[in-house]
């Protein structure tokens, strides 16, 4: 899959890099010729931290895992380390994704990066409007309707793709909180969220859970 790595800030400062699981080891031994090498690494609560011969410092953790657990699959080679990162985000998983966003949803199971059951749908909700008086009630009811019939419906075709489904995880993007209350999905526990999603696509279904697989790494300015 081709290169889809974000680039944030931190707020306090610093950013965050999301790294594609193959690229971990890659990203380790740049960081490394960057930086005079490195001196030390260790895994502590949820982080993997590497410090540079410089004094730079690289914070890893899991997108999907919220974290490492101290010493897991660690190796005194830093590289070596990161390959078992790499290789343990790539086991095989079965991962549900659902996303949403104004009117649109795309929601999916994906087993080995293929989707194996999934529904999209767009749906047209209305923007808001400068009219004012009567106009502007009026609008304002259509497009209540509008968007509360779209959330109906992507309430309805999540519970239909992951209501008796079996799946390792679940991960959601944009503002799927309506969706996600519907007491039929109440069993339904996101493991990670991404709040920047595209318009929701099936195609953004594979997207999202190879990003999820991926590796955040925090780093100063």
């Amino acid at each position: 899959m081709a290169s889809t790595s974000r680039v944030r800030p931190v707020s306090g400062g610093g950013k965050i890099v999301e790294v594609e699981p193959e690229r971990l080891p890659r990203w380790v031994a740049n960081f490394a010729a960057r930086n005079g090498g490195i001196a030390a690494h260790h895994a502590e609560g949820d982080a993997w931290t590497i410090e540079s011969n410089e004094g730079t410092s690289a914070s890893v953790v899991w997108t999907l895992a919220d974290g490492l657990p101290a010493g897991w699959l660690l190796d005194d080679d830093p590289v070596t380390a990161a390959e078992h990162l790499r290789d343990y985000a790539l086991e095989p998983r079965r991962i549900a994704v659902l996303l949403a966003r104004k009117g649109a949803y795309s929601v999916g199971i994906l087993k080995d990066g293929r989707i194996t059951a999934s529904k999209t749908d767009t749906a047209y909700v209305q923007g808001k409007t400068k009219a004012g008086g009567q106009s502007q009630q009026r609008f304002a009811r259509r497009r209540e309707g509008q968007a509360h019939a779209a959330e109906k419906r992507a309430r309805d075709a999540a519970f239909a793709v992951l209501g008796n489904a079996d799946f390792d995880v679940l991960v959601t993007g944009g503002p799927v909180e309506g969706v996600l209350e519907d007491p039929r999905l109440a069993k339904l526990q996101p493991a990670v969220h991404f709040g920047d999603i595209a318009e929701p696509k099936q195609a953004l279904l594979t997207q999202t859970a190879y990003r999820a697989i991926g590796f955040r790494i925090t780093l100063p300015n």
